[in-house]
């Protein structure tokens, strides 16, 4: 009997145990390279069962599969156009409604799914017991319990991708009822796109039609590029948003985005108990704080002004320091190199001294900018960032930008205020 090759993808939120997952199942048999044309990381590796060699792709972490982020576009552009045998996904057992709104939308990309319900031993600590069997039946697809940090349940996620792969165990997520207002449009949508061989035959089409009523740029792409009648289809849907709108006063990705949490929340609360009351922890506590919709704009412009503070205005100060040294190196320069004349300034001392100037200029804010990416690398590290972005997001939607764009805006709003 001919052994196959099996490709899988690897997918999940950030903070679910991703990479430990992968690295559980690869072992030492890992090689890593480089996305084509960026310089996102991509690490691939290798196991094998019951004689096949199955090849995992670990896809970069994201919380959602739009085409506001780098890491979302890469994601998503494999699962598309590599097209894998299934798609493993990595959940965190602790928060397993935040996680399903990502499981959703993997679902509806048509590809078979195992769901990896890992940090178990996280979720037991905080009183949560998980019906496995229950949640498999409710979402469709195989549901495997694991601790990834421990090893446990390296043998049965294997199994069960490889089951999955060869067609001995059914996996199709459930599909999401968007709404008696939605639905009618999305089922038209679909219809007409399926006219469309070019697209039927390469992309799913539910997903495509929910991407287009969600107004994602990447999606109004694909048809501009790959139908004749692109554009009759991309006002056809123009129109349905506009109407759809102007009725229910609300866009329809806010209504796609509820459904999706609506779902995973009836989910949820048929498949957990709670053993104790839950206590929250320190990092719970401070969320309360930080992400609170009034007390967490004061927080976040404190600091960012805190970072106006010491970046540009303690550093301009250092600068006091570092500047008549750099000075004085270019005046010995100034005084090493030919003289220059009365009516002219040799080549030899012209061009040397106008790269010194402008190295001496640029490590004049060496100091600055130490201070400033010291300072944003903290506030990552201590998970200020990503609250940062659960802040901005609301706001940076309306202008067609995603939570995540507050890195610039850091940057931006910090070089504007020096």
């Amino acid at each position: 009997m001919k052994k196959e090759r099996i490709i899988v993808a690897v997918a999940g939120q950030p903070n679910s145990g991703k990479s430990t997952i992968f690295n559980l199942l690869t072992g030492a048999r890992q090689h890593v390279a480089n996305y084509p044309g960026v310089t996102v990381e991509k690490k691939t590796g290798v196991f094998k069962f019951q004689g096949d060699r199955i090849e995992l792709v670990d896809l970069p972490g994201t919380y959602s599969l739009t085409s506001y982020t780098l890491e979302e576009r890469i994601a998503r552009d494999f699962l598309l156009h590599e097209r894998p045998k299934l798609v493993v996904d990595i959940v965190d057992a602790s928060n397993l409604e935040r996680n399903l709104y990502f499981a959703f939308q993997l679902g509806e990309m048509g590809i078979p799914l195992v769901i990896d319900l890992n940090m178990m031993d996280v979720a037991k600590s905080r009183g949560l017991e998980i019906d496995i069997y229950k949640l498999s039946r409710q979402l469709g697809v195989p549901v495997i319990p694991t601790i990834g940090n421990k090893g446990k349940g390296k043998k049965e996620i294997q199994k069960a991708i490889w089951d999955v792969a060869k067609g001995n165990i059914h996996s199709s997520l459930i599909r999401i009822n968007y709404g008696n207002a939605l639905e009618p449009i999305l089922s038209s949508l679909e219809k007409r796109l399926s006219e469309e061989s070019a697209l039927s035959q390469g992309y799913p089409l539910r997903w495509l039609a929910v991407k287009l009523m969600e107004g994602d740029s990447e999606a109004e792409r694909l048809v501009q590029e790959r139908l004749k009648d692109g554009k009759e289809i991309l006002d056809y849907v123009k129109k349905e948003r506009e109407r759809f709108i102007s009725q229910y006063k609300e866009a329809p990705e806010k209504v796609i985005a509820q459904r999706r949490y609506l779902t995973a929340e009836k989910i949820v609360e048929g498949v957990i108990k709670r053993k104790k009351e839950v206590t929250l922890t320190l990092s719970d506590k401070i969320d309360k704080v930080v992400c609170h919709k009034v007390f967490g704009f004061i927080i976040l412009a404190a600091v960012i002004y805190g970072l106006y503070e010491l970046s540009i205005v303690q550093g301009y100060n250092i600068t006091n320091y570092t500047w008549p040294i750099l000075a004085s190196f270019r005046n010995l320069m100034a005084k090493i190199l030919p003289h220059e004349g009365f009516i002219f300034d040799p080549l030899l001392r012209s061009v040397p001294l106008g790269v010194i100037d402008g190295i001496v200029a640029v490590l004049n804010y060496v100091p600055i900018f130490l201070i400033l990416f010291a300072l944003i690398a903290i506030l990552e590290d201590t998970g200020y960032m990503a609250r940062m972005a659960f802040i901005l997001d609301r706001i940076f939607r309306r202008f067609g930008l995603h939570g995540q764009s507050t890195l610039p805006y850091i940057l931006g709003g910090v070089y504007v205020g020096g």
